[in-house]
């Protein structure tokens, strides 16, 4: 199911295409992983970046914003959250959110999310 959500939103990218995409090395992508400035997923052999994070101009804005505000670790509960309605923001899932502008709203969310009792 994770993965099937994940596809509809655009798939993933491997290091090189997001660097790339980003203007950055796969090092300095490396580093935006290692310092939580990314969506990122341990695929086993390496990994992988959802796509549903490129904005524009490169990654959409407020992500950074959203990924410092989480209070949960596992990277799968992380784009399970975006990809998700939220209770907190009317039912609408967070990246519609966010390609929409709308920051505060997911960041205040992303913040509750994986809370006891939040949903």
């Amino acid at each position: 199911m994770k993965r099937e959500m994940l596809k509809a939103e655009g798939g993933a990218l491997s290091a090189q295409q997001l660097a790339e995409h980003l203007g950055i090395t796969a090092q300095g992508l490396g580093r935006k992983r290692e310092r939580n400035q990314v969506f990122w997923l341990d695929v086993g052999d390496g990994y992988v970046y959802p796509a549903f994070q490129i904005g524009k101009n490169g990654l959409l804005p407020g992500i950074r914003e959203v990924l410092d505000a989480f209070t949960v670790d596992d990277p799968w509960m992380r784009v399970n959250f975006m990809l998700t309605g939220d209770q907190r923001l009317g039912g609408k899932r967070p990246i519609d959110q966010l390609r929409k502008g709308k920051i505060e709203g997911v960041v205040t969310a992303a913040a509750a999310y994986g809370e006891h009792g939040a949903a």
